[in-house]
């Protein structure tokens, strides 16, 4: 039977993404390693299937990390700190779970024999602004040059899921349904912040693509669509009051460089693979960001919203 681990597998996506490959696979057993019990009470709420087991651990704790791997084929790391003013503030918290508790993970998998891990990354770490920004790239790099000897290290980045635990989607949600108002950042000229946003569907089936077809090195990037926060308000309620954003935020966020983009192959009409070794294709000149990705019409917004309501995001 194919053993797979999730690293951080309590939350959204864990769950989600349980679910996935419990229906795609009729013999893999999966294990969820995570240190919030309440949050692995929910999942096994959710999922209720006697092919997932459950691990209280903390993944900056290498020996009990390299004990969940015993006879693993597959890793996903979703583990992360990943509020940006808890790292700010909290900078050394940040570096013992996002760098090392990482690292211990990725050289545990390595030293255990796993087949493949699929390390998930943000987009806040292409050209980072904040700790967690920098703690994450950190470890796309460390992948890339650590002696992988039999294990397959393959990394994936987007931007924010939609309605995922304490994402803005969720938080805007929460507050439309208890009539309060919905605050909205913006820049000094008045302009709200534009993020990439996907489904929690469009993250696990990502994931699932990269297990089944991604090699050692690859990078892969769904071709994200953008929406302006203040647009995604407006869809739960005209509520708002405005903020200034911190100095470490920017307008507009990035998920592939112009280097990056041509060391790519665009793969099923919507995957980015890229990968250094592949040859420069010298296509692009400008990078994938925010402000130069197409924007999520109403109605592809709304359908997002609708698909994540029936999958009991909010």
């Amino acid at each position: 039977m194919t053993k797979i681990c999730i690293f951080g597998g309590s939350g959204s996506f864990g769950t989600a993404m349980t679910k996935l490959l419990l229906e795609k696979f009729e013999d893999c057993e999966i294990i969820i390693y995570s240190r919030n019990e309440k949050l692995q009470f929910e999942h096994k709420q959710k999922v209720n299937s006697d092919r997932v087991k459950y691990i209280i651990g903390d993944i900056r704790d290498y020996d009990a990390v390299y004990k969940a791997l015993e006879d693993v084929d597959y890793t996903i790391l979703a583990s992360a700190m990943k509020h940006i003013d808890k790292c700010e503030s909290n900078p050394d918290e940040c570096r013992k779970t996002n760098i090392d508790g990482c690292i211990n993970v990725i050289n545990a998998s390595i030293e255990r024999g796993v087949k493949k891990l699929v390390f998930l990354s943000t987009d806040k770490a292409t050209n980072p602004s904040t700790i967690y920004g920098c703690s994450k790239l950190f470890v796309e790099m460390y992948c890339q040059c650590v002696d992988n000897k039999n294990t397959e290290i393959i990394r994936t980045k987007y931007g924010n899921v939609l309605f995922s635990n304490g994402s803005v989607g969720h938080i805007f949600a929460k507050l439309a349904k208890e009539d309060k108002p919905l605050t909205v950042t913006v820049n000094e000229k008045g302009e709200s912040h534009r993020r990439f946003f996907m489904t929690i569907k469009q993250a696990t089936d990502l994931v699932l693509y990269v297990l089944l077809n991604g090699n050692h090195g690859d990078l892969f990037v769904y071709d994200n669509k953008q929406c302006n926060i203040e647009t995604l308000a407006r869809s739960f309620s005209d509520n708002i009051t405005y903020i200034k954003e911190r100095c470490e935020e920017k307008t507009d966020e990035a998920l592939l460089t112009v280097e990056e983009l041509n060391h790519s192959n665009f793969e099923e009409g919507k995957y980015y693979r890229v990968n250094k070794n592949f040859p420069n294709n010298g296509k692009y000149t400008i990078p994938f960001t925010s402000d130069t990705a197409k924007e999520l019409t109403k109605e592809e917004l709304q359908e997002m919203i609708d698909e994540s309501k029936k999958m009991g995001m909010i």
